[in-house]
């Protein structure tokens, strides 16, 4: 199976990037806290019971990685579309 052209409007994938580099903002801003001393914890019923902050920080991390590689790509493809339009 051959894969289907489609016409993505500009403004809908400058959307997705800019939604890309708010998550990578927050995920980045996750991973500040936890660097210099907050916790967070797994919990029931409004009582804290296991610490969480290794596992939330792995998961900000692979976040941070995957949107950045996303993002590089979406640069990459808008700097070789403006080299064309420039020669």
């Amino acid at each position: 199976m051959g894969e289907i052209e489609r016409q993505v409007p500009a403004g809908l994938i400058e959307q997705w990037a800019v939604h890309l580099r708010r998550q990578r903002s927050r995920a980045t801003d996750t991973i500040w806290l936890l660097d210099n001393g907050f916790t967070i914890h797994d919990g029931r019923n409004g009582t804290p019971t296991t610490d969480a902050s290794e596992r939330v920080r792995a998961e900000q991390e692979a976040i941070v990685a995957e949107v950045s590689a996303l993002l590089d790509q979406y640069d990459a493809i808008n700097l070789r579309g403006a080299l064309f339009e420039n020669s």
